[in-house]
């Protein structure tokens, strides 16, 4: 044995500096590309040269597909036609007439904003272009059966179109209801287009279900296609996770349940999941428009722009709201951005909830600072995660949000999924987006911040029926865990960066 394998390793000896100065080579060209990225951290920086010089094959490779939130040639021509598209609504909107209308509503619904509000309003604006507006009457749905019977019936009472967005479609019960009348919909004449994300959709998109809705004249686009030829958008893992939809740009929804029931199928052993979902009425469904038709483009090249509403009038009651579209085209830390904001508005408390807690430096010392400042800071997570992985690398920052003074309750009555932050009982966020850096940096999401203290104490509410529902981690008893469980969260911590 010992001859045989002398002589493989003598007739591939010249292989031997080869290897060597190709993984020499693809490690120098990655490092390089680690550096040149204008989107990566200093600490997603470091854990991927780490990476590299550990690793200097594997690592390498890795990074080609999952190193950077890069776009296809296509896809970013398709980007830089939406932003001239957005530019031409706004053009169309001034030689509507009624650019000074709005330039007055706008005025107004800045007046009744505090100076702070006003100025995260600003912010907001910078990531989607679209401004607070006013008029909108809010409501908080958790319950799935009672989401999709009141969705169901605005659809039965469409008049122009139903436009429909999610992460994942499962056909159930519950969500079989919004497929009923969807379908009614469209064999009475009314457009109704679908757009499923490719993977988290994709037992969907190869069911019956989805056959009858094609049969039913209901348009169904699988949204970045998962499959090697089909794919249109670069990286293989970048998602479009935002939950939304709109009827005849009046009535919209948004939030994180999934167009499924609560005991989700696919991962029924942690069930229920536990959402929350925001229909507005009102001028800001027309902005929510604007993200779906942009999304709708991106994979059809279809332009919709006609069905944006020019010229909205809105007021200042009942609920001032505004949308804002997050992903890999908008500017670096964007989301993150403003979840600071948001947390450093707070003066009395601020309470998030997410279902993945991995965040990056920057907004962790923005609750770290709420904490020591005497803001009461809360966060609620789920006591079991389907995400082994990131459950551990949530965990490696729990005790300096502990001793900071940061509260962490752990959800006890199944998967909380519910992505919301409420400051004070007057400004909140209802969002797709998890507190983690792959909403942060790569998925499509979509989220709502409302400036009224109705709305927004009527979702610390909801929030308060999910505290009733949790367990205080007390920091002693953190503190003493045995020194292995602690060695294995921070070790996988280390890798939070890359997750």
């Amino acid at each position: 044995m010992l001859p045989i394998l002398e002589k493989i390793f003598n007739e591939w000896a010249w292989m031997t500096p080869l290897l060597a100065a190709l993984a020499i080579t693809m490690s120098i060209a990655t490092v390089m590309a680690v550096l040149l990225d204008r989107r990566s951290r200093s600490q997603s920086a470091m854990s991927w040269v780490l990476l590299v010089i550990v690793a200097p094959f594997v690592g390498p490779i890795v990074y080609i597909f999952f190193g950077r939130a890069w776009l296809s040639g296509k896809r970013s021509r398709a980007y830089a036609r939406v932003a001239q598209e957005r530019a031409e609504i706004r053009r169309r909107d001034e030689a509507s007439g009624q650019a000074a209308d709005r330039a007055k509503a706008r005025e107004r619904v800045q007046s009744v904003l505090a100076i702070d509000q006003r100025r995260l309003a600003v912010q907001a604006a910078s990531i989607s272009g679209d401004f607070p507006v006013g008029g909108n009457d809010i409501e908080i749905f958790d319950e799935a059966d009672e989401l999709f019977e009141r969705l169901a019936a605005d659809i039965d009472r469409a008049e122009r179109h139903v436009h429909v967005e999610f992460y994942i479609a499962l056909d159930d019960a519950t969500s079989g209801r919004v497929f009923a009348a969807l379908e009614r919909a469209a064999k009475r004449g009314i457009p109704c287009r679908v757009l499923l994300d490719g993977l988290g959709s994709r037992g969907f998109l190869k069911s019956t279900r989805h056959r009858d809705l094609l049969a039913a004249g209901v348009q169904v686009v699988e949204a970045l296609p998962v499959g090697f030829l089909r794919r249109r958008f670069g990286r293989i893992d970048l998602r479009n996770h935002r939950k939304i939809v709109v009827i005849d740009g009046a009535i919209g929804y948004i939030g994180s349940h999934n167009l499924a029931a609560k005991d989700f199928k696919v991962k029924e052993k942690y069930a229920p999941w536990i959402d929350a979902t925001m229909r507005v009425r009102g001028p800001v469904a027309n902005d929510l428009q604007k993200i779906f038709l942009e999304d709708w483009f991106l994979e059809t090249d279809e332009e919709l722009v006609s069905l944006v509403a020019l010229g909205v009038r809105d007021g200042i009651e009942p609920a001032i709201a505004q949308v804002l579209g997050t992903g890999p085209a908008t500017y670096e830390s964007a989301m993150p951005q403003l979840i600071l904001s948001l947390v450093h508005l707070a003066e009395e408390e601020v309470v998030l909830t997410t279902p993945y807690f991995v965040p990056d430096e920057p907004a962790l010392a923005s609750l770290l600072t709420a904490a020591r400042r005497g803001v009461r800071t809360v966060l609620v997570v789920p006591e079991h995660n389907d995400s082994a992985l990131v459950k551990l690398a949530s965990r490696k920052f729990y005790q300096r949000l502990l001793e900071a003074g940061v509260e962490i309750w752990q959800y006890r009555g199944g998967l909380l999924h519910a992505k919301t932050i409420v400051v004070d009982g007057r400004t909140c966020l209802m969002s797709s987006a998890n507190l983690d850096r792959r909403s942060f940096e790569l998925n499509l999401e979509a989220s709502l911040v409302v400036y009224d203290a109705s709305v927004s104490r009527s979702l610390r509410a909801l929030q308060g029926t999910y505290l009733e529902r949790s367990t205080r981690i007390v920091a002693s008893e953190w503190y003493a865990r045995p020194w292995w469980t602690r060695l294995v969260e921070n070790a996988v911590g280390l890798m939070s960066p890359l997750l």
